[in-house]
């Protein structure tokens, strides 16, 4: 959807067009950010449309506590990608990642706050129940968890679009089916998790981009809390849980992938 055709629109639908466009491409910036280092998955950063998301997405925020820290973080995070080699990238990924999963910084939510096997798979099937209310489908290409970091993140901008297409097509009450969703998974799932696991990840990163990436992440997750005026329990480091894989099984923990959203 470009944001052209909205121009039939009054003035302060487009505005709300344009800062839910901009707040999904964040969401898909750092979706992309998080997978494995390739040139398709940063090709975003480098389109054209990338620095007027930028520009949007920093008035999106304008007022709330903090906004002229956030907009250093996306400055830094854009200058350092400028200057970094993608086997620079690769090269940083694999020794903060790991060959196995981490168990200092998970890229999975359900090793954060899940003791039993039992629970951990309850709680991967509340999320894949999200992404199929939507219509969202699994992927044939690449087989990821569904609480894997990146997925999550390609949820919401998933809804944040959909928001966007409801406001200018259906209306508001279409809309706010995708707002309710937003809040909803905000507060049970990628708000309790993600701020921990930004700071986990950029203290194994130690610097660099990646430092930089966990650094926005961070302020970028409590800016949508704060917009969306939710309020959750988020994860203190001794909620990691770095046992909570064991044992179960890959059919049960394989599940959507950040590649392959898309309505039914």
């Amino acid at each position: 959807m470009e944001v052209d055709s909205i121009r039939h629109m009054d003035q302060q639908s487009v505005a709300s067009v344009k800062n839910l466009l901009a707040r999904s491409a964040m969401y898909q910036i750092l979706s992309a950010c998080f997978l494995y280092p390739e040139e398709k998955n940063f090709s975003i950063l480098k389109s054209p449309d990338f620095q007027e998301h930028v520009k949007d997405l920093v008035l999106c925020y304008e007022g709330i506590e903090g906004d002229a820290e956030f907009k250093k973080c996306l400055e830094e995070v854009c200058s350092l990608f400028a200057v970094t080699a993608i086997e620079t990238l690769q090269r940083d990924y694999r020794r903060i990642v790991g060959h196995t999963m981490s168990k200092e910084c998970p890229l999975y939510e359900t090793q954060f706050g899940v003791a039993q096997v039992f629970q951990q798979v309850h709680e991967l099937g509340d999320i894949q129940g999200f992404y199929k209310a939507f219509g969202v489908d699994t992927s044939d290409v690449e087989r990821e968890r569904c609480d894997h970091v990146s997925v999550e993140m390609e949820f919401m901008h998933f809804l944040l679009y959909k928001q966007a297409y409801a406001l200018e097509n259906h209306g508001d009450e279409k809309a706010q089916i995708c707002v309710d969703a937003q809040k909803k998974f905000l507060k049970e799932h990628i708000g309790k998790w993600v701020p921990l696991f930004a700071v986990l990840f950029g203290r194994k990163a130690g610097d660099g981009f990646y430092v930089a990436l966990s650094a926005l992440t961070k302020e970028f997750m409590r800016f949508e809390m704060k917009l969306m005026d939710v309020m959750t329990e988020i994860y203190k480091e001794s909620d990691l849980n770095q046992e909570a894989v064991a044992g179960a099984s890959d059919e049960c923990l394989s599940c959507a992938s950040s590649e392959d959203f898309s309505e039914e």
